[in-house]
C-alpha cells in the first residue's frame, strides 16, 4: 500500500509543479591538500544518488548539476536553468593524518534564498556513507517528503563496509562520467582496485560492465576484451545483489548492446530499475533506446524527454534529444533546443557538433558553416575519436581528402582495434577509388573481429563487382545470404536494413544479366517505399535514399535526377550525398550526359563551400599547402 506523501503548498516556488524538485551543487574543497580534494565532489554525487532513490522528490543528475561550478549565475537562476525550487550546497575540509572529515551543507530555497536547514558534520572517514545518508534524509525531512518503506531501507544499506575500496569507488566518479578515452581508463583502474579490496562490491561490478561498453565506443578498447570484461563483471554483480537498481540497468544494456535479446527483457529490467530509482536518469535514457529498439516509437521519446528532464545539461542525453527531433522533422525546436544549451554553455563542445551536424543536414545544407563548428571540436581534442570521425568525413563531403587521409592515420595509429578503422578508411578509400586498400582494411577488421559477418559479405561482394568479377561478386552474395534469393522475401515485411540489402542484390543481379529477377526485387522495393512513405516510417534522410533507391533499381534515371536535385538543392539534405555519388554508389548511371551534368553543378556547390572552408583553415593556420596541389588547385 503506497504511503501518502504531504508536501507544503505555502511556500513560494520557481517551478508550479506538486513535486519538490532539488540541485545538488559540487561543494566547495577548504582542505589543503589537493589530494583530497575529490571528495568535494564524490560526496555531493553520492548524496544525489541516494536522492534519486526517493519517488517524492525530483532530482537532477550530477552532470548537470555539476556544470553550474564556477558559474556566475546566481542561485535564482542557476534553479531556473535547472528547473528546481531548491538547491543543495556545502563545503568539505579534509587533510588526512588521522583527522575526522568536515562536511557543511545548507538546504537553500532557490527562490527567496532561504536558508531552510544547515549543519556541519564531523567524522571518521570510514563513516562517511553514514553522513550520506544523514544529509539525504534532513533534506527529505525539511522538504516534508515521506519516505515510502522501500526507499527507507535502501537508504540505510551502505554500499559496502570496506572504506578503502569506497574511496576508491568515490575517484572513479570524477572520471565515469566524462566519454573519452583517458578518462574511463582512470576510472575503469580506480573501479578495478575497488573491486580487489572489496570483490562483493556489486555496485563497483555492475559500473566497470557499463564503462567496459563505453570504453569500446569512445576508446580504444577491442570488441573482444569489450564482451569478456562486461561479461565477467555483470556476472560478478548479479551474484552478489541482482536487484540493485545499478545491476539491472547494467544486465538491460548487456542483453541489448551484447546479447541482442528480446527487447521485452530488457525493458522489464529498466523499468525495474526506474522503479527502485525514479531519477535514475541514465536508466531513462536506455528505457528510450530499448524502446525505440521495439519499434514503440512514441514511448520511447517521453522516456528520451524524462532523461533530459532529469539531466537536462547532460550534452549528450540532449544532442539525442536534438537528433531524434531532427529525425522527425521537428528542425526549428531540435535546433532551438541546441542553441539553448549553447547560450549557457558556449564551450560545449558535443552540442557544437550536433548543430554542426545539423547545419550539414536539411534544411540548411551549410556545408562551411557546419564544418567550422565540427572542426572547432576536434580541434579541442584532437586525439577523440568522435572528432576524428565527424571531421573526417565532412572533410570528404567538402572533397578536401588530403585532410581526411590526415585523420584517418590518426585513427588508424590511436584505435587500431576498433571499428573506428573499417568505419572511416573504408569510406575513404572508396571515395578515393582505391579499392584494393578498401580490401585490406575489410579483411583486418574481419580478423580482428570488429567487422560482422554479415558487412564482411557484403563488402566483399561489392569489391568483386567494383574489380569487374560481377559472377563472383553475386556468388558470394547468394552463399552469404540465401534467404533472400528466394520469391518468398517478396512477400515477408520489410524493414530498411533488408531494403539496403535488397538494393544491393538488385545491383547484382543487373550486372549479371538477370533483369527479370532484378525487376521483381526493384517493383517489391518500391513498394516499401510507398508504405515507408504513406506511413511515415523512417525519418527524412533514409525516406530519400528509399525514394532515390527506387529510382535506381527500376533504372528510372529521369525520376531519379530529378529527385537527386530536389535533395542536394531544394531540401538541401547534404549529410554524406556528395561522399555517396563520388563513391559509384550509383555507378549504372554515371555515364548518361544529363547525370554527368548534375553531378557538376552539385561538385560546383561543394566546392564554393569548400572555398569557405578553405580560407578558414588557413586562418586557423591549419592549411597544408601542399593540399593545394593534390586537390588541383595549383
Amino acid at each position: 500500500m503506497l504511503v501518502e506523501r504531504v508536501f507544503f503548498a505555502d511556500r513560494t516556488t520557481i517551478n508550479t509543479q506538486q513535486k519538490a524538485s532539488i540541485a545538488v551543487l559540487p561543494f566547495s574543497n577548504t582542505s589543503t591538500d589537493d589530494s583530497f580534494a575529490f571528495y568535494a565532489s564524490a560526496i555531493p554525487s553520492r548524496i544525489i544518488d541516494e536522492l534519486a532513490i526517493i519517488s517524492g522528490l525530483k532530482v537532477i543528475a550530477e552532470i548537470s548539476s555539476f556544470s553550474m561550478k564556477g558559474s556566475e549565475q546566481g542561485l535564482k537562476s542557476m534553479a531556473e536553468l535547472l528547473d528546481v525550487n531548491y538547491i543543495l550546497d556545502g563545503k568539505v575540509y579534509y587533510n588526512g593524518l588521522g583527522e575526522k572529515i568536515k562536511i557543511s551543507t545548507q538546504l537553500i530555497n532557490a527562490n527567496n534564498g532561504f536558508i531552510m536547514w544547515s549543519e556541519t558534520f564531523e567524522e571518521d572517514l570510514d563513516r562517511i556513507q553514514n553522513v550520506e545518508e544523514s544529509i539525504s534524509r534532513k533534506i527529505a525531512s525539511n522538504l516534508r517528503v515521506q519516505l515510502l518503506p522501500n526507499e527507507d531501507e535502501a537508504l540505510a544499506k551502505k554500499l559496502t563496509d570496506n572504506s578503502d575500496a569506497y574511496e576508491l569507488y568515490l575517484k572513479s566518479r570524477e572520471y565515469s562520467t566524462k566519454r573519452t578515452d583517458r578518462d574511463l581508463r582512470k576510472a575503469i583502474a580506480f573501479l578495478n582496485q575497488s573491486v580487489e579490496l572489496e570483490p562483493n562490491f556489486a555496485e563497483a561490478h555492475a559500473e566497470l560492465s557499463f564503462l567496459y561498453g563505453l570504453l569500446y565506443g569512445y576508446g580504444s578498447l577491442g570488441k573482444e576484451e569489450r564482451d569478456e570484461r562486461k561479461k565477467f563483471h555483470l556476472n560478478k554483480a548479479l551474484e552478489i545483489n541482482p536487484n540493485k537498481p545499478e545491476v539491472l540497468f547494467a544486465n538491460a544494456q548487456y542483453k541489448m548492446d551484447i546479447l541482442n535479446k528480446d527487447s521485452s527483457q530488457v525493458i522489464s529490467d529498466i523499468r525495474k530499475a526506474i522503479e527502485l530509482k525514479p531519477n535514475y536518469s541514465d536508466a531513462h535514457y536506455l528505457l528510450f533506446r530499448a524502446l525505440n529498439w521495439a519499434k514503440q516509437s512514441e514511448l520511447s521519446i517521453k522516456s528520451l524527454q524524462k532523461a533530459v528532464e532529469l539531466d537536462p545539461y547532460n550534452s549528450f542525453h540532449t544532442s539525442m534529444l536534438v537528433n531524434r527531433l531532427r529525425s522527425r522533422g521537428e528542425y526549428e525546436r531540435a535546433m532551438a533546443i541546441a542553441n539553448r544549451h549553447l547560450d549557457v554553455f558556449p564551450e560545449d563542445h558535443r552540442m557544437g557538433l550536433i548543430k554542426g551536424i545539423m547545419l550539414i543536414d536539411g534544411p540548411y545544407g551549410d556545408l562551411s558553416e557546419g564544418f567550422k563548428l565540427i572542426y572547432r571540436r576536434y580541434k579541442n581534442d584532437p586525439t577523440e575519436r568522435w572528432n576524428l570521425n565527424y571531421t573526417l568525413n565532412v572533410a570528404l563531403n567538402l572533397d578536401i581528402w588530403p585532410l581526411a587521409e590526415k585523420l584517418a592515420r590518426i585513427i588508424q595509429l590511436r584505435y587500431s582495434d576498433t571499428r573506428a578503422v573499417y568505419n572511416n578508411l573504408s569510406t575513404l578509400h572508396y571515395f578515393k577509388k582505391e579499392y584494393s586498400d578498401v580490401k585490406e582494411i575489410i579483411d583486418y577488421s574481419e580478423e580482428i573481429g570488429v567487422l560482422d559477418k554479415e558487412t564482411f559479405i557484403e563488402e566483399s561482394s561489392w569489391l568483386n563487382l567494383l574489380h569487374g568479377n560481377p559472377s563472383k561478386a553475386i556468388e558470394i552474395y547468394e552463399n552469404g545470404f540465401p534467404d533472400i534469393t528466394t520469391p518468398k522475401i517478396l512477400n515477408d515485411k520489410w524493414n530498411l536494413s533488408l531494403a539496403e540489402r535488397i538494393a544491393t542484390y538488385i545491383e547484382l543481379l543487373r550486372a549479371n544479366g538477370q533483369e527479370e529477377k532484378a525487376n521483381g526485387f526493384a517493383k517489391r522495393l518500391c513498394t516499401f517505399k510507398d508504405e515507408a512513405v504513406k506511413q511515415s516510417l523512417l525519418g527524412e534522410n533514409p525516406t530519400n535514399w528509399l525514394i532515390l533507391e527506387c529510382y535506381y533499381a527500376t533504372n528510372d534515371i529521369s525520376g531519379f535526377l530529378q529527385f537527386l536535385e530536389n535533395i542536394f538543392f531544394e531540401k538541401k539534405n547534404r549529410m554524406y550525398l556528395f561522399v555517396n555519388l563520388k563513391s559509384e554508389y550509383y555507378r549504372r548511371f554515371e555515364k548518361d550526359p544529363e547525370y554527368q551534368k548534375l553531378f557538376k553543378r552539385i561538385e560546383a556547390e561543394t566546392h564554393r563551400m569548400r572555398a569557405e572552408v578553405i580560407a578558414f583553415l588557413k586562418k586557423e593556420g591549419d592549411w597544408d599547402e601542399a593540399w593545394d596541389k593534390e586537390l588541383g588547385l595549383k
